[in-house]
């Protein structure tokens, strides 16, 4: 949608109106560094939770112990 410079609406009392006008490269600058570095931000938020999160849900190992033959041993 393109901006309109008329009114929207026709307003009855002639102090309570406003318009859209056109902005100028000059006045969207600082829009847009604002959006960048909220962007960035963001992005390098989203990067370093990543590297610490692990995603994997880590498996308990058991201690899996060998059993000896029967003829192997301390004798007592």
């Amino acid at each position: 949608m393109s901006a309109n410079s008329e009114p929207l609406h026709e307003a009855s009392d002639s102090h309570s109106y406003s318009y859209r006008r056109r902005l100028t490269a000059r006045e969207l600058i600082p829009v847009l560094a604002v959006g960048i570095g909220a962007g960035l931000a963001a992005f390098y938020v989203a990067r370093v939770m990543a590297e610490r999160t692990t995603f994997e849900r880590e498996v308990p190992t058991r201690v899996v112990r060998r059993r000896r033959p029967r003829g192997e041993g301390e004798a007592g």
